[in-house]
């Protein structure tokens, strides 16, 4: 609870066709208590490009692993997120496979 006050959450909801290794749909970035998005647009723009060329990369690789492809969105939103705003929200992937 002290994490998500001090800090904020961010989401990430993306849809993903593992078959054949491609996104659908998304990613989508919801945020709450991080920073206020309508001043923050381009922040929230990186946020989605970074996220959205994370799984492309996996997929292209052949990674189609669930936990992998939520892992590495987790840690590669969370170095961006603390290089530009020296904070560290709860980044909450949420992948779904079709």
């Amino acid at each position: 609870r002290r994490h998500l006050s001090q800090d904020g959450l961010i989401v990430v909801v993306a849809t993903v066709d593992t078959s054949e290794e491609c996104i659908i749909s998304g990613p989508d970035i919801i945020s709450r208590g991080f920073v206020y998005v309508r001043e923050s647009e381009e922040l929230m723009d990186e946020v989605r490009e970074i996220a959205r060329n994370t799984l492309t990369d996996m997929l292209d690789s052949g990674i189609t692993e669930w936990t992998q492809l939520k892992q590495n969105t987790k840690d590669a939103l969370s170095k961006f997120l603390y290089s530009k705003t020296k904070r560290r929200p709860m980044i909450l992937p949420v992948i779904m496979n079709v």
